[in-house]
């Protein structure tokens, strides 16, 4: 028997004994099976020629695209440009609708406004939606679809990738703590065409504020649109996230011989995480899940010098599990 054919046995099994999204599954072994299958089928492609796909970029993401004049700071020159990866596989290899949207590290509107006009254009032209959303992307399109559940009918599924959907403790430790990093970098984050708003909007009261208040709405979109999480680990592996990933794990920016060298305000869960974004606070209840063990926040949608990092196959493995779960 194939490994492709394995793949969608496992998932339609899945699906089967879990049922609607009441219940969720881990679908990390799922996942990291589909890897080893180097290419999306013409099965596969025939349903994915059928939907627009949206990438939904995150924070900072002016900042990783040429022509994207409202952050003065660039460095997509080094990285490579937001979801560029993504667009070249989708696009160039295989032909599908694919578009980024503008995003906005300012304002949350502006990434949901975003959202409606691809809604609209799909709906337009008879055609549904696909989303990948990363970090912030991902919190302004659930956002937007449960505020307008209308919306639902024209979205055929999303992935969401490291949205930190109960918050995250970086955003936290920004204005609590003995560093002061509020002060610190209010000059400097302008630059980069964000605000302490959206930095708070990011943090883990505001989010769990939003996740408490539309709990049912939440609940009533996994049953009518097929969804998965992915989160992102990097705990034991050299990142550019190293500090923030010691505050989640364990309240400090560094341990040295079992003790935090500068204590922060946070006080816990501590958790594994991507460096930016709990793993825990990467899921969402009731919602299948997906694990990227030894991966930080900015390797799945740049290019992180002397990382290596393969977005591709890892894209083309989450769609092919996505579609499984669009077909059931």
């Amino acid at each position: 028997m194939g490994q492709r054919h394995l793949t969608h046995i496992l998932i339609s099994l899945l699906g089967f004994f879990m049922g609607s999204s009441v219940f969720a599954a881990d679908l990390t072994d799922v996942f990291h099976n589909s890897l080893n299958i180097p290419s999306l089928s013409n099965s596969e492609l025939s349903v994915l020629k059928g939907y627009d796909i949206y990438l939904v970029p995150g924070i900072l993401s002016e900042t990783f695209l040429d022509d994207d004049d409202r952050s003065s700071v660039t460095f997509s020159r080094l990285t490579g440009e937001y979801f560029e990866t993504q667009q070249n596989l989708l696009e160039k290899k295989y032909g599908l609708r694919s578009q980024r949207l503008s995003s906005s590290s300012q304002s949350v509107a502006e990434i949901r406004t975003s959202i409606q006009r691809a809604l609209a254009e799909s709906n337009t032209a008879k055609r549904k939606a696909v989303f990948i959303a990363h970090s912030l992307g991902g919190l302004a399109l659930l956002e937007e679809v449960v505020s307008f559940p209308a919306h639902q009918k024209n979205v055929a599924g999303i992935i969401f990738l490291q949205t930190p959907f109960k918050g995250s403790p970086v955003a936290d430790v920004y204005f609590e703590g003995p560093l002061h990093l509020d002060k610190l970098l209010k000059p400097v984050i302008p630059y980069f065409n964000t605000s302490p708003q959206i930095i708070r909007y990011l943090g883990t009261v505001s989010r769990n504020n939003f996740m408490t208040e539309n709990a049912g709405s939440v609940q009533s979109l996994l049953q009518k649109v097929p969804i998965i999480t992915v989160g992102g680990v990097v705990n034991d592996d050299p990142s550019l996230f190293s500090p923030a990933v010691s505050i989640i794990a364990n309240g400090c920016f560094k341990k040295v011989l079992g003790q935090c060298v500068v204590q922060t305000s946070f006080k816990g869960p501590f958790d594994l995480s991507d460096g930016m974004v709990p793993f825990q606070s990467s899921k969402l209840q009731g919602a299948d899940f997906i694990k990227l063990e030894g991966v930080d926040h900015g390797e799945t949608v740049v290019n992180i010098p002397f990382e290596t990092y393969d977005k591709a196959a890892v894209t083309k493995s989450l769609l092919r599990i996505l579609i499984s779960k669009i077909a059931n």
